[in-house]
């Protein structure tokens, strides 16, 4: 024994054995559920991952740091493209395998991801009609309640460019961040499509419009008033 410490595998780091038992990825579950499972799970991961970046987005603009502020909205529209691609692997499903899975969700919907309604809060779009879903817990409902009391990221842009003296440094973090909210929308309306495809006019899960209700959230922009500085 030479007293070195033994340094964590990579399995270890990831805590894989953990994570892949929570994915339920090696139960005996339909294969084609384990997939639509899988996309969500990590859907909610990756969302995760874009609160800890537009807070620290936040914080950079806050301190008047433009090159910071864009480098941590850099791996938004990526991140928001990988998911946008996932969508790609659930359209290879059969018909009656995406009813099946429909049928097993029952009122359970991707309606229901209280962090992606965090994403839009601490971006800016604050809907407090989604406080009332069906399905979110008081947790849920207390980090949301959260998010509406704090400043939110247009909030801190807005009162950025008003400090600004550099139009550079402005158009700078202005363009990156719409493009993450054009990923955002892109993501959506692929959302939209897939669900044309599966449902056609019929009613969507948790008794939502379906594809007519997620063609009108793709309207939708996070950051209205970034894209309104455009003009």
């Amino acid at each position: 024994m030479n007293g070195r410490a033994v340094e964590p595998s990579y399995g270890q780091i990831l805590q894989l054995d953990e994570l892949l038992k929570s994915a339920r990825v090696h139960e005996d579950d339909d294969v084609d559920s384990v997939l639509f499972l899988a996309t969500h799970q990590s859907c909610e991961i990756f969302f995760a991952v874009m609160l800890r970046h537009l807070e620290a987005v936040r914080a950079a603009l806050d301190a008047g740091d433009a090159p910071l502020a864009a480098r941590r909205v850099a791996p938004l529209p990526i991140i928001v493209s990988t998911l946008t691609r996932q969508f790609d692997g659930l359209a290879t499903l059969t018909p009656a395998a995406f009813d099946a899975i429909r049928t097993e969700l029952g009122s359970a919907s991707g309606f229901q991801s209280a962090q992606f309604r965090e994403v839009e809060y601490l971006c800016g779009l604050r809907d407090t009609r989604f406080l009332n879903t069906e399905g979110f817990s008081e947790g849920d409902r207390a980090r949301l309640r959260t998010r509406l009391e704090e400043r939110s990221v247009q909030e801190a842009y807005r009162d950025f460019v008003e400090g600004c003296a550099d139009p550079a440094a402005v158009e700078q973090v202005r363009g990156a961040l719409i493009d993450f909210d054009e990923a955002l929308a892109i993501w959506r309306a692929r959302h939209a499509v897939l669900a044309e495809r599966f449902l056609g006019g019929a009613t969507g899960t948790a008794g939502s419009d379906g594809a007519k209700y997620l063609w009108l959230a793709a309207r939708r922009r996070v950051l209205p008033d970034v894209w309104a500085a455009a003009s």
